[in-house]
This record gives C-alpha cells, sequence and structure tokens, in this order.
C-alpha cells in the first residue's frame, strides 16, 4: 500500500466565538503558525444574526455602523494582542451569518484551508458542540486548543497503528519538531487475544508474543516510510483501560505537549469521518492539545454532499 502524500500545512483557519477561550486559542495559534510557518491564516467569527433590531436602532443611532465590521474589529484587537509581531504571514477576519458548523465547513472547502484551530472547552462557558461536529466532519486537518496548555511544543506523542494514517500523523509530528530540543515518541496500543490457552501459552507468555509482533511491524513501518530507526516507541495492551485514556495517561507520563493521531476516514453513510480513536481523544478532558490530521480532500466529497443538499 502506497503512503499517502504528506504536504505542509500553508493555510489555516481559526473559529472564534468572541469569548475568553479565544484568548487561548488565539495564544496558541501564535507559537503554532511560527514552527509551521503558515502562509495565511483566516479569523472566522460566524454570528447567528448581524441584524440589530429596529426600535434599538432608534434608541441608540450610534449603533448604526455594519455589525460585521464592529465584530471584525473586535477580532483584529484580540488577536494583535498576542500576534503583533507576525509579519511573515497573512493575516485575515471575516465574519459571516448564519449556522457556525455549516459556516466553518464551507469556509474551510472553499479556502482549501489545511488546518483548523478550535478551542476544546472544559469549564469556561459554551457547549463545544460546534467543534465536536466539525471534529467529524471537516475535510481539513483540525487542532483542539484546550483551555491550559505548554506554550513550549517540546514533546509531541503519536500514536501509531502502523497505517498510512499513521504515516501523516508521524510525517506532521517531524514538522512540529525539526527544531533542535524537539522530540517525537510513538506510543501504540495491542490487545491480547481470549484464544491464548488454545495454544498453550499463559496470558503474559501470549501478551509477549503479540508485543514482539508489535515491535517488529514498528521497525517495518520506520523502514519503509524512512523515519529514524530509534524513535521510541511505547507498548500498551489495552485491556488496562479505555484506549483514549491510556493515551493521555502516557502522554502525562511522558510530559508531551501535544498529542498527534491520524484520522481514519468512515463510510459516507455512517456521516463519522473521524477514527472513533482520535474522536475519543479530541474530546477526552485533558490539558493537551491534539492535533488530528487528515489526508487533505479525503472527506471532500462528503462536505460537497452536504452542500448540494
Amino acid at each position: 500500500m502506497e503512503a499517502f502524500e504528506h504536504q505542509p500545512y500553508q493555510i489555516a483557519l481559526v473559529a472564534l466565538d468572541l469569548t475568553e477561550m479565544d484568548d487561548h486559542v488565539i495564544q496558541y495559534v501564535s507559537v503554532i503558525s511560527k514552527i509551521l510557518h503558515l502562509n495565511r491564516i483566516y479569523f472566522l467569527h460566524v454570528a447567528k444574526d448581524l441584524e440589530l433590531p429596529e426600535e434599538l436602532l432608534k434608541k441608540y443611532p450610534s449603533l448604526m455602523a455594519p455589525l460585521d465590521e464592529s465584530l471584525e474589529l473586535e477580532m483584529r484587537q484580540q488577536v494583535n494582542k498576542y500576534m503583533e509581531d507576525t509579519v511573515d504571514v497573512s493575516l485575515e477576519f471575516v465574519v459571516k451569518e448564519g449556522a457556525p458548523i455549516e459556516k466553518i465547513l464551507k469556509f474551510a472547502k472553499v479556502k482549501e484551508v489545511d488546518l483548523i484551530f478550535m478551542g476544546r472547552k472544559r469549564s469556561l462557558k459554551g457547549s463545544g458542540l460546534v467543534s465536536s461536529h466539525i471534529a467529524r466532519t471537516c475535510p481539513s486537518s483540525l487542532l483542539l486548543v484546550p483551555e491550559q496548555f505548554n506554550s513550549q511544543v517540546k514533546q509531541i506523542l503519536v500514536p501509531v497503528d502502523f497505517s498510512n494514517h499513521a504515516y501523516l500523523a508521524l510525517k506532521q509530528a517531524e514538522e512540529l519538531t525539526k527544531e533542535k530540543g524537539r522530540q517525537v515518541r510513538l506510543v501504540h496500543l495491542f490487545t491480547v487475544s481470549s484464544g491464548y490457552s488454545k495454544i498453550g501459552k499463559s496470558y503474559e507468555e501470549f501478551e509477549e508474543i503479540i508485543e514482539g509482533h508489535a515491535q517488529n511491524d514498528c521497525q517495518k513501518f520506520l523502514n519503509k516510510y524512512q523515519f529514524a530507526k530509534d524513535l521510541e516507541c511505547a507498548y500498551i495492551n489495552s485491556r488496562d483501560g479505555s484506549k483514549a485514556e491510556l493515551i493521555h495517561n502516557h502522554a502525562v507520563s511522558c510530559k508531551a505537549d501535544m498529542i498527534v493521531i491520524g484520522s481514519k476516514g468512515r463510510t459516507l453513510a455512517s456521516a463519522i469521518l473521524i477514527g472513533s480513536l482520535a474522536e475519543r481523544l479530541v474530546f477526552y478532558e485533558s490539558d493537551i492539545p491534539v492535533l488530528v490530521v487528515k489526508k487533505k480532500h479525503e472527506n471532500m466529497s462528503f462536505i460537497e454532499a452536504i452542500f448540494r443538499i
């Protein structure tokens, strides 16, 4: 099976909801944009209604200025607090009216966005429903930013199943760790089947055999895609908890500043186009940012089908 083509991110979309969460997202964008050397960043806010009530306009004539212009100015001021020194990337501010999910997906498609930044709320105001829908259906890679995070990206953890999607995730992790002092670690979850007793082996013996096969598969994977052969990989038995929890706990133990995972697209009929493990990691309550790496345009036919309805 041939590897997917890896393309560096150039165009990013930052979805803002004009709440306190935006400060966290913009601050993280300012860090990542410099590491990835992005060319263009769109800051997008989708308002449900840009029309002010007529009675309010009569009472306060100063509100006659178009609301979209006021919101755009508010975004600019917020972004400038963290990205004033950004000179190598083009910043554009856009206000749309309508349903946030539809507008964000359509904008990402039209502008051929490579990477979408969104906030992942835990305690701050907001349900996070938009983030969950975007994560499942967006055609671009997605970086979910938590309320708290380490702004120094030194350690990146990549869960691998040795597939093409894992290849894309690891290639992207390499892009993020090009500078000296940054490191990539791998983690692989394996399962011990229940039939081990039939071949006269104890659970522990069969567990060792399965882990040995995983180690061999990892070396083949690294050799096939010409990654460094000395990349550290941890092997974890998935019987010890939920997969998302195991990966998160391992990320904490190795002090990872980001988790980068490949997303496996599902069938069109399911209308859920993110791998189940990636989805669980995206919405796991954690202070570690999660980057879901997608093959660009893999889900585009699904998005096009939505807009034809």
